[in-house]
């Protein structure tokens, strides 16, 4: 487990959330345990936060055994005293704890918690008894994620009217030192270094700057694209209107095609409201079942077909995976439903699946970049 080298503050509500689980608020016991939340939080990695989503949810499908020992460790070697089993509570409230930390961090990392903290809550299905909303500090994140990500680059930061510091005291030194030839081509090799650290440090400072342009103009490009395939009306899958997609699977060719169009995650806060404008209601509900049944069966195997995901983080891509095994029809939904935790007939408004697939996607097309 890679450590923080800056123990960031501790979260202010941390103390109630450890109170929580009954370990009382020794500050001792308590300062530990956020040393160890801190260091998981310094592990985005999309194994890490499959295993605190499994955690923090207490699913029936258990983290991965290399990712609990290497959470728990870092609890370890923060109090010698954390116990390495028979404390599952403890580490289900402390992997939530973690989560949130990484959500609050931001960057890429913690779009992937956020986004996945949402969807393994599938819109409120899935409730874990925790002393924190996971779900609502998800949504919070991915909006603000998503802004900090679209606001424009304040070129300024990285310019400067300065002329870079030639320092060639140690090539003058060197001539002083020993007046000979030898000492002055010497001093000329060590003035090349003082001049090549003053250019470099220029074309640091571009790279920055051009690096931040390109990304903003990315994302520009990014909802453009978007609202192009809005303003158009028309499935790029199925090269047809967009009322000519089977009502029933309009949810999950949409979100993919939007998701198709995102350069970062989570995507622009804008998403729920293109899905919207594109048809998806938010009043009546359909079957997960039938929204997946009703898809092509080409396009569901050109979809999923490659990939293995998650029962916790990308139910519905489970769910479609199991389909494919069958074939289209009732035989897959008892063993999907019992995995993710749902009733076989769960449903959802056609606006709500469409969020939650268009999120999946992301995290299967970002995962662990």
């Amino acid at each position: 487990m890679m450590a923080n080298t800056t123990l960031p503050p501790m979260h202010p509500d941390f103390p109630r959330w450890h109170e929580a689980i009954s370990l009382g608020s020794e500050d001792g016991r308590r300062a530990a345990r956020w040393v160890g939340v801190s260091a998981i939080a310094n592990d985005g990695s999309s194994g890490n936060i499959e295993a605190l989503l499994r955690l923090a949810f207490n699913t029936r499908q258990p983290a991965a055994a290399a990712s609990l020992t290497k959470i728990r460790e870092a609890f370890k070697a923060a109090d010698a005293n954390f116990e390495m089993r028979g404390n599952d509570r403890e580490l289900q409230v402390l992997a939530a704890a973690a989560l949130s930390q990484l959500m609050s961090i931001g960057g890429f990392a913690g779009a992937e918690a956020a986004l996945g903290v949402t969807t393994a809550a599938l819109a409120g299905a899935r409730k874990p008894d925790l002393p924190l909303d996971l779900a609502i500090l998800a949504e919070s994140a991915i909006d603000q994620i998503a802004e900090a990500n679209r606001t424009r680059p304040k070129l300024k930061t990285h310019a400067t009217t300065d002329a870079p510091k030639l320092d060639f005291e140690k090539a003058g030194a060197k001539v002083r030192e020993t007046q000979s030839w030898d000492a002055i081509a010497e001093a000329f090799g060590l003035a090349a270094d003082a001049t090549r650290g003053a250019l470099a440090m220029m074309a640091r400072r571009q790279a920055n700057a051009v690096d931040s342009l390109d990304s903003f103009i990315k994302m520009q490009d990014e909802e453009l694209q978007m609202l192009w395939w809005l303003v158009g009306q028309r499935s790029e899958d199925f090269d047809c209107a967009f009322d000519a997609v089977p009502a029933e699977a309009q949810a999950l060719v949409f979100a993919k095609e939007l998701a198709d169009h995102t350069e970062v995650s989570p995507g622009p806060s804008s998403i729920k409201g293109l899905l919207s404008r594109a048809g998806l209601k938010d009043r009546r509900k359909i079957a997960v079942s039938a929204a997946i049944n009703a898809a092509d069966a080409t396009w569901l195997h050109d979809l999923a077909g490659d990939i293995e995901p998650s029962p916790v983080s990308t139910p519905l891509h489970y769910g479609i995976k199991r389909q494919l095994e069958t074939g289209a029809g009732d035989t897959w939904i008892a063993g999907w439903a019992a995995a993710a935790g749902v009733p076989a007939t769960f449903s959802l408004s056609p606006l709500t699946l469409g969020l939650l697939f268009y999120r999946e996607r992301l995290l299967i097309l970002f995962g662990d970049e």
